[in-house]
Protein backbone atom coordinates (compact mmCIF):
# COMPACT_ATOMS: atom_id res chain seq x y z
CA UNK A 1 0.00 0.00 0.00
CA UNK A 2 2.88 2.27 -1.14
CA UNK A 3 0.33 5.19 -2.11
CA UNK A 4 0.16 6.70 1.22
CA UNK A 5 3.76 7.91 0.90
CA UNK A 6 2.46 10.38 -2.09
CA UNK A 7 3.00 14.33 -0.56
CA UNK A 8 -0.05 16.16 -0.47
CA UNK A 9 -1.99 12.66 -1.60
CA UNK A 10 -5.99 13.38 -1.65
CA UNK A 11 -8.84 12.05 -1.93
CA UNK A 12 -9.20 11.44 -5.15
CA UNK A 13 -6.30 9.44 -5.52
CA UNK A 14 -6.54 7.74 -2.89
CA UNK A 15 -10.33 6.30 -3.39
CA UNK A 16 -10.07 6.05 -7.62
CA UNK A 17 -6.53 6.00 -8.67
CA UNK A 18 -3.62 4.29 -6.12
CA UNK A 19 -3.00 0.36 -6.82
CA UNK A 20 -5.13 -0.65 -3.48
CA UNK A 21 -8.65 1.27 -5.04
CA UNK A 22 -8.31 -0.15 -7.91
CA UNK A 23 -7.62 -3.74 -7.24
CA UNK A 24 -10.52 -3.44 -4.76
CA UNK A 25 -13.53 -1.81 -7.56
CA UNK A 26 -12.32 -4.36 -10.02
CA UNK A 27 -12.88 -7.40 -7.38
CA UNK A 28 -16.02 -6.23 -6.16
CA UNK A 29 -16.87 -6.43 -9.75
CA UNK A 30 -18.35 -2.02 -9.77
CA UNK A 31 -15.07 -0.52 -11.78
CA UNK A 32 -17.02 -0.59 -15.01
CA UNK A 33 -19.88 1.38 -13.15
CA UNK A 34 -16.93 4.31 -11.52
CA UNK A 35 -14.94 4.20 -14.70
CA UNK A 36 -16.82 6.67 -16.81
CA UNK A 37 -17.39 9.82 -14.21
CA UNK A 38 -13.47 9.53 -14.18
CA UNK A 39 -13.71 10.34 -17.70
CA UNK A 40 -15.27 13.64 -17.07
CA UNK A 41 -14.20 14.94 -13.52
CA UNK A 42 -11.42 15.26 -11.78
CA UNK A 43 -12.01 15.63 -8.24
CA UNK A 44 -13.48 12.93 -5.56
CA UNK A 45 -16.59 15.05 -4.42
CA UNK A 46 -17.99 16.00 -8.33
CA UNK A 47 -17.51 11.72 -9.49
CA UNK A 48 -19.62 10.39 -6.40
CA UNK A 49 -22.25 12.82 -6.64
CA UNK A 50 -22.22 12.15 -10.37
CA UNK A 51 -22.45 8.65 -9.29
CA UNK A 52 -25.47 9.44 -6.87
CA UNK A 53 -27.14 10.55 -10.17
CA UNK A 54 -26.72 7.84 -11.99
CA UNK A 55 -27.06 4.79 -9.99
CA UNK A 56 -29.15 2.71 -8.06
CA UNK A 57 -29.43 3.16 -4.48
CA UNK A 58 -28.01 -0.26 -4.14
CA UNK A 59 -25.43 0.40 -6.18
CA UNK A 60 -24.49 3.74 -4.15
CA UNK A 61 -25.01 1.87 -0.56
CA UNK A 62 -22.65 -0.87 -1.97
CA UNK A 63 -19.88 1.70 -3.74
CA UNK A 64 -20.01 4.57 -0.72
CA UNK A 65 -19.19 1.81 2.21
CA UNK A 66 -16.46 0.10 0.07
CA UNK A 67 -14.94 3.71 -0.08
CA UNK A 68 -14.98 3.98 3.69
CA UNK A 69 -13.71 0.80 4.07
CA UNK A 70 -10.87 2.02 1.97
CA UNK A 71 -10.25 5.03 3.41
CA UNK A 72 -9.82 3.32 6.66
CA UNK A 73 -7.03 0.95 5.11
CA UNK A 74 -5.08 3.62 4.28
CA UNK A 75 -5.68 5.27 7.50
CA UNK A 76 -4.67 1.94 9.06
CA UNK A 77 -1.70 1.59 7.20
CA UNK A 78 -0.76 4.99 7.90
CA UNK A 79 -0.99 5.21 11.56
CA UNK A 80 -1.06 1.25 12.78
CA UNK A 81 1.43 0.22 9.64
CA UNK A 82 -0.88 -2.22 8.99
CA UNK A 83 -1.67 -3.52 5.48
CA UNK A 84 -5.07 -5.13 4.18
CA UNK A 85 -5.65 -6.64 1.49
CA UNK A 86 -8.73 -6.55 -0.99
CA UNK A 87 -10.51 -9.14 0.38
CA UNK A 88 -10.13 -7.99 3.62
CA UNK A 89 -11.33 -4.44 2.32
CA UNK A 90 -14.45 -5.77 1.08
CA UNK A 91 -15.60 -8.20 4.14
CA UNK A 92 -15.47 -4.90 6.19
CA UNK A 93 -17.48 -3.05 3.95
CA UNK A 94 -20.19 -6.00 3.25
CA UNK A 95 -20.19 -6.53 6.83
CA UNK A 96 -20.50 -2.73 7.57
CA UNK A 97 -23.53 -2.29 4.69
CA UNK A 98 -25.07 -5.22 6.16
CA UNK A 99 -25.26 -3.38 9.76
CA UNK A 100 -26.52 -0.39 8.57
CA UNK A 101 -29.44 -2.34 6.46
CA UNK A 102 -30.30 -3.87 9.53
CA UNK A 103 -30.40 -1.15 11.52
CA UNK A 104 -32.88 0.75 9.14
CA UNK A 105 -35.36 -1.79 7.78
CA UNK A 106 -38.15 -0.74 8.40
CA UNK A 107 -40.89 -4.05 9.18
CA UNK A 108 -43.91 -3.25 7.82
CA UNK A 109 -46.93 -5.57 9.62
CA UNK A 110 -48.58 -7.73 6.71
CA UNK A 111 -52.65 -7.27 6.78
CA UNK A 112 -54.67 -10.34 6.74
CA UNK A 113 -58.21 -11.85 6.01
CA UNK A 114 -59.16 -12.93 9.51
CA UNK A 115 -60.73 -15.53 7.21
CA UNK A 116 -58.46 -16.16 5.13
CA UNK A 117 -56.70 -19.80 5.19
CA UNK A 118 -53.05 -18.10 6.03
CA UNK A 119 -54.45 -15.84 9.30
CA UNK A 120 -56.04 -19.38 10.35
CA UNK A 121 -52.88 -21.05 9.86
CA UNK A 122 -51.42 -18.41 11.81
CA UNK A 123 -53.78 -18.63 14.45
CA UNK A 124 -53.69 -21.86 14.89
CA UNK A 125 -49.47 -21.77 15.27
CA UNK A 126 -50.13 -18.54 17.62
CA UNK A 127 -49.26 -20.75 20.84
CA UNK A 128 -46.48 -21.98 19.82
CA UNK A 129 -45.36 -18.96 18.21
CA UNK A 130 -45.59 -17.54 22.70
CA UNK A 131 -44.03 -20.51 23.68
CA UNK A 132 -40.59 -19.98 21.16
CA UNK A 133 -40.89 -16.22 22.04
CA UNK A 134 -40.97 -16.36 26.00
CA UNK A 135 -38.20 -16.19 28.45
CA UNK A 136 -37.53 -19.08 29.80
CA UNK A 137 -35.51 -20.02 33.20
CA UNK A 138 -32.31 -21.79 33.06
CA UNK A 139 -31.35 -25.18 34.66
CA UNK A 140 -30.84 -25.92 37.92
CA UNK A 141 -27.97 -24.74 39.74
CA UNK A 142 -27.66 -22.23 36.26
CA UNK A 143 -27.78 -18.54 35.78
CA UNK A 144 -29.05 -16.66 32.73
CA UNK A 145 -27.62 -13.63 31.29
CA UNK A 146 -29.47 -11.67 28.82
CA UNK A 147 -27.70 -9.11 26.75
CA UNK A 148 -29.03 -6.88 23.86
CA UNK A 149 -27.57 -3.51 22.47
CA UNK A 150 -29.27 -0.71 20.83
CA UNK A 151 -28.45 2.51 18.77
CA UNK A 152 -28.94 6.13 19.18
CA UNK A 153 -28.22 8.63 16.31
CA UNK A 154 -29.08 11.32 18.75
CA UNK A 155 -26.26 10.90 21.30
CA UNK A 156 -23.88 8.97 19.63
CA UNK A 157 -24.15 5.89 21.20
CA UNK A 158 -24.52 2.35 21.34
CA UNK A 159 -26.11 1.18 24.51
CA UNK A 160 -25.73 -2.03 26.46
CA UNK A 161 -28.11 -3.84 28.78
CA UNK A 162 -27.47 -7.12 30.84
CA UNK A 163 -30.05 -9.15 33.07
CA UNK A 164 -28.70 -11.96 35.52
CA UNK A 165 -31.38 -14.10 36.46
CA UNK A 166 -31.25 -17.48 38.49
CA UNK A 167 -32.68 -21.03 38.19
CA UNK A 168 -36.14 -19.54 39.78
CA UNK A 169 -36.30 -16.56 37.31
CA UNK A 170 -35.18 -14.21 40.40
CA UNK A 171 -33.79 -10.92 39.09
CA UNK A 172 -29.83 -11.32 40.72
CA UNK A 173 -28.47 -8.22 39.45
CA UNK A 174 -28.78 -5.97 35.96
CA UNK A 175 -26.30 -3.47 34.27
CA UNK A 176 -26.40 -0.82 31.76
CA UNK A 177 -23.52 1.15 30.16
CA UNK A 178 -22.83 2.88 27.06
CA UNK A 179 -19.93 2.89 24.08
CA UNK A 180 -19.32 5.93 21.66
CA UNK A 181 -19.06 6.33 18.83
CA UNK A 182 -21.61 4.32 16.83
CA UNK A 183 -20.75 1.36 15.05
CA UNK A 184 -22.09 -1.33 12.79
CA UNK A 185 -25.40 -3.58 14.45
CA UNK A 186 -23.03 -6.68 13.97
CA UNK A 187 -19.64 -5.25 16.03
CA UNK A 188 -22.07 -3.69 18.57
CA UNK A 189 -23.91 -6.91 19.40
CA UNK A 190 -20.43 -8.69 19.32
CA UNK A 191 -19.12 -5.62 21.86
CA UNK A 192 -22.41 -6.31 24.27
CA UNK A 193 -21.67 -10.12 24.71
CA UNK A 194 -18.15 -9.17 25.54
CA UNK A 195 -18.96 -7.17 28.00
CA UNK A 196 -21.16 -9.80 29.55
CA UNK A 197 -18.97 -12.15 29.71
CA UNK A 198 -16.10 -9.62 31.26
CA UNK A 199 -18.70 -8.62 33.93
CA UNK A 200 -20.10 -12.19 34.80
CA UNK A 201 -16.03 -13.00 35.27
CA UNK A 202 -15.70 -9.72 37.87
CA UNK A 203 -18.74 -11.28 39.83
CA UNK A 204 -17.44 -14.80 40.11
CA UNK A 205 -19.90 -16.33 38.69
CA UNK A 206 -19.83 -19.70 37.18
CA UNK A 207 -22.49 -21.81 35.21
CA UNK A 208 -23.67 -19.43 33.08
CA UNK A 209 -25.95 -19.19 29.93
CA UNK A 210 -25.94 -16.20 27.96
CA UNK A 211 -28.64 -15.28 25.58
CA UNK A 212 -28.43 -12.96 22.60
CA UNK A 213 -30.86 -12.30 19.64
CA UNK A 214 -28.13 -11.66 17.55
CA UNK A 215 -27.97 -15.14 15.30
CA UNK A 216 -24.70 -14.00 13.63
CA UNK A 217 -22.88 -13.67 17.16
CA UNK A 218 -23.86 -16.73 18.34
CA UNK A 219 -23.79 -19.00 15.45
CA UNK A 220 -19.95 -17.33 15.23
CA UNK A 221 -19.55 -17.91 18.94
CA UNK A 222 -20.43 -21.53 18.44
CA UNK A 223 -18.96 -22.59 15.47
CA UNK A 224 -17.36 -19.77 13.86
CA UNK A 225 -13.59 -19.10 13.23
CA UNK A 226 -11.62 -16.59 10.92
CA UNK A 227 -13.22 -13.43 10.63
CA UNK A 228 -10.37 -11.25 9.88
CA UNK A 229 -12.99 -7.87 10.44
CA UNK A 230 -13.33 -6.30 13.74
CA UNK A 231 -16.61 -8.08 14.67
CA UNK A 232 -14.64 -11.19 14.27
CA UNK A 233 -11.64 -9.75 16.40
CA UNK A 234 -13.85 -9.03 19.50
CA UNK A 235 -15.93 -12.46 18.82
CA UNK A 236 -12.54 -14.29 19.09
CA UNK A 237 -11.66 -12.48 22.03
CA UNK A 238 -14.77 -13.73 23.78
CA UNK A 239 -14.51 -17.47 22.75
CA UNK A 240 -10.91 -17.14 23.91
CA UNK A 241 -11.93 -15.41 27.68
CA UNK A 242 -14.75 -18.24 27.99
CA UNK A 243 -12.56 -21.32 27.49
CA UNK A 244 -10.03 -19.94 29.89
CA UNK A 245 -12.59 -18.52 32.79
CA UNK A 246 -16.11 -19.60 31.99
CA UNK A 247 -15.93 -23.11 30.69
CA UNK A 248 -19.00 -24.15 31.80
CA UNK A 249 -21.24 -21.24 30.09
CA UNK A 250 -22.75 -21.28 26.92
CA UNK A 251 -23.88 -18.50 24.61
CA UNK A 252 -27.24 -19.68 23.09
CA UNK A 253 -29.35 -17.48 20.57
CA UNK A 254 -33.41 -16.24 21.13
CA UNK A 255 -35.64 -14.25 19.38
CA UNK A 256 -35.76 -10.37 20.41
CA UNK A 257 -39.89 -11.36 22.25
CA UNK A 258 -37.94 -13.39 24.80
CA UNK A 259 -35.16 -11.07 24.98
CA UNK A 260 -37.17 -7.89 26.02
CA UNK A 261 -35.43 -6.56 29.07
CA UNK A 262 -32.00 -6.52 27.97
CA UNK A 263 -33.10 -4.38 24.92
CA UNK A 264 -35.50 -1.92 27.31
CA UNK A 265 -32.08 -1.40 29.83
CA UNK A 266 -30.10 -1.00 26.26
CA UNK A 267 -32.25 1.81 25.01
CA UNK A 268 -32.96 3.27 28.56
CA UNK A 269 -28.87 3.67 28.96
CA UNK A 270 -28.15 5.68 26.05
CA UNK A 271 -29.72 9.12 27.15
CA UNK A 272 -28.27 8.68 30.34
CA UNK A 273 -25.37 10.13 31.77
CA UNK A 274 -23.56 7.12 33.67
CA UNK A 275 -24.01 4.02 33.95
CA UNK A 276 -25.75 1.41 36.50
CA UNK A 277 -25.87 -1.66 38.22
CA UNK A 278 -29.30 -2.73 39.89
CA UNK A 279 -29.01 -4.85 42.52
CA UNK A 280 -32.60 -4.71 42.71
CA UNK A 281 -35.31 -5.37 39.60
CA UNK A 282 -34.92 -1.66 37.69
CA UNK A 283 -38.34 0.00 37.44
CA UNK A 284 -37.98 0.20 33.82
CA UNK A 285 -38.36 -3.62 33.34
CA UNK A 286 -41.12 -6.44 34.38
CA UNK A 287 -39.04 -9.50 35.16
Amino acid sequence: MSCVKIPHEDSYHILFHCKVANDVWLAANVWHLISPSLNHFDNASDIIFNLFQKLSTTQIENIVTIMWSIWKAINQKLWQHVSDSSVTILERAKHMLEGWRNANRKQSPTSQNPTSPVASSSQHNLSNRDIEFKWRKPRSDRYKCNVDVSFSSTSNRVGLGMCIRDSEGNHVRSKTMWLTPLCSVDTGEALGLYHAIQWIHELQLANVDFEVDSKRVADYFNKGRGDVTEFGSIMDSSIQFCSTYLTNSHVEFIKRQANEVAHVLAKAITSSTHFCIFDVTPTCITV
